[in-house]
């Protein structure tokens, strides 16, 4: 949840459980999971929120990395200048100052120097190693 400009709007949300994803043909908005799903625990963290109405709805797709759900960085094991810097599922804006620096720092110093972040590179895919974390979204 976040507030939305300044005219008292929110813009909230949840992913389903892999359960409960709908079918990716259709992009109706489920109000329902909304009212379910959400609502509930939206209103029991900030009470004030009982007595907010939804006003608008929309639906789409969720780009992330498919295969552990964490970011993919650091050189290409084959390809020597090649770097990846992707699978952020939505964080990128927020990751992006720190995933600069750190690519910068592969780039020019050939190691991460402010922050380790090794453990993201592309070899545990190719290993079949995923990252596992729980509570990602």
């Amino acid at each position: 949840m976040r507030r939305e400009g300044l005219g008292g709007n929110y813009l909230v949300g949840s992913s389903p459980k892999e359960n409960e994803e709908p079918d990716v043909s259709n992009l109706d908005v489920d109000h329902e999971f909304f009212q379910e799903k959400v609502w509930p625990h939206l209103a029991n963290r900030i009470p004030a929120f009982e007595e907010l109405k939804v006003s608008t709805a929309w639906a789409g797709f969720y780009d992330y990395n498919a295969f552990d759900q964490n970011a993919i960085l650091g050189i290409h094991p084959l390809v020597t200048n090649m770097y990846f810097a992707t699978g952020f599922s939505g964080h990128g804006l927020q990751q992006s100052p720190a995933v600069g620096r750190a690519i910068a720092e592969l780039i020019f110093d050939h190691k991460y120097k402010t922050l380790d972040l090794s453990a993201l590179h592309p070899d545990r895919i190719i290993m079949n190693n995923p990252m596992l974390e729980k509570n990602i979204v």
